[in-house]
């Protein structure tokens, strides 16, 4: 008996030893991209969070990092200050939302397993405002009220969710009649049959993946070397909230 108890411990110090250093390391690829991300590499600053997720699964503050570059690299994508190579199978306006869904669904993972109000509430914004590019805005309507559970009082929030209400379509403001409800079916309907008839343009292989991040570092270095010939610091306002 205590062979096996000596044999336990020493499993059990391998064990807590390596979850330390799995912790360190981790913590050291959030580290390095939270300063590619602040220096304005935000591509590359996504390889590092990524990293930081693979190693540990469960490192909440490297979703939210993570789902912050995703948010802002959609947003230069879509405002065309990044520009993706001319042969990608992929339109700018697609990478954007497929980035923008992305980085919902890891605020969303905040959102789901955090207990800290503070916390909950910049995630649900964040989560508004991914949705709110996508101009879906039902969706960032439903975020910003989460959001405000947790802090009623941020101006931020209220603004935004008076424009994504100012902004929705009348139909889905009123709650729409029958009759609108069956031309939604329909249109729904439809769109379903011409969604299987054409290729899925936002979904991509893990190389596909890979290859078009190297190519959007390229870009952001050229946008920024292009901001340094201008003596221009490159910041941009942040509507994000950081954890």
């Amino acid at each position: 008996m205590k062979l096996n108890k000596y044999i336990l411990l020493t499993c059990l110090g391998i064990i807590f030893n390596n979850s330390i250093l799995i912790s360190q390391e981790d913590a050291h690829e959030i580290y390095d991209g939270n300063k590619l991300y602040f220096s304005g590499k935000i591509s590359e600053s996504i390889l590092k969070y990524s990293k930081a997720l693979e190693l540990n699964p469960i490192n909440k503050k490297a979703n939210f990092n993570l789902a912050n570059s995703l948010y802002k690299n959609a947003l230069l994508i879509k405002n065309k200050s990044i520009k993706i190579p001319s042969d990608s199978k992929i339109t700018p306006d697609s990478l954007s939302k497929l980035m923008l869904d992305q980085a919902a669904q890891n605020f969303a993972v905040v959102a789901n397993s955090i207990s800290n109000k503070d916390t909950l509430h910049q995630a649900w914004h964040n989560i508004g405002n991914c949705y709110l590019q996508k101009k879906d805005f039902q969706q960032a309507v439903d975020a910003y009220k989460k959001s405000l559970k947790y802090n009623p009082k941020d101006e931020d929030t209220r603004y935004n969710l008076a424009y994504a209400l100012k902004n929705m379509p009348k139909d889905k403001k009123n709650g729409g009649g029958n009759k609108q409800k069956q031309q939604n079916k329909k249109e729904d309907s439809k769109n379903d049959k011409d969604k299987k008839a054409q290729p899925q343009q936002n979904k991509m292989s893990k190389e596909q993946a890979d290859q078009l991040l190297k190519a959007l570092m390229n870009s952001e270095k050229k946008l920024q070397d292009k901001r340094k010939q201008k003596q221009e610091d490159g910041a941009n306002p942040n509507i994000e909230k950081d954890w």
